[in-house]
């Protein structure tokens, strides 16, 4: 009489080695997501930077007609070659650039975001 080889793996088996990878899908799933959001909002952090030191150099290249208080749009950085919309583009939607301007007040360079100051990329 011959003997039938079972060492194949049993159904209850599967389903353990199934809840056990559900288990660990669950947990990591989450903080991947949310380590991808916080990725994007320092490179947003990062974007704005360089507009606003792009802003700098605009008030700077524009002594005699910026005054305090100016605003400096986003398109007028892309115009004077200071930025391109690459740099500007925006991070959680890349198909239109940060949306905002920047202002310059007493030597200081603040973006303040706008939602009707959005480029929108090809």
């Amino acid at each position: 009489m011959r003997k039938i080889n079972n060492s194949g793996f049993t159904l209850v088996e599967l389903l353990v080695v199934i809840v056990i990878l559900v288990i660990i899908m669950s947990i990591a799933i989450p903080s991947v997501t949310s380590s991808l959001e916080r990725s994007k909002e320092k490179q947003k952090n990062a974007k704005i930077d360089l507009i606003e030191s792009a802003a700098e150099i605009y008030v700077d290249r524009h002594k005699n007609t910026i005054t305090n208080g100016s605003v400096i749009t986003i398109n007028n950085l892309i115009k004077e070659g200071l930025l391109t919309i690459e740099e500007a583009k925006d991070p959680f939607n890349e198909k239109r650039t940060l949306c905002g301007h920047v202002i310059y007040q007493n030597n200081k360079y603040t973006f303040i975001e706008n939602l009707s100051e959005c480029i929108t990329i090809q």
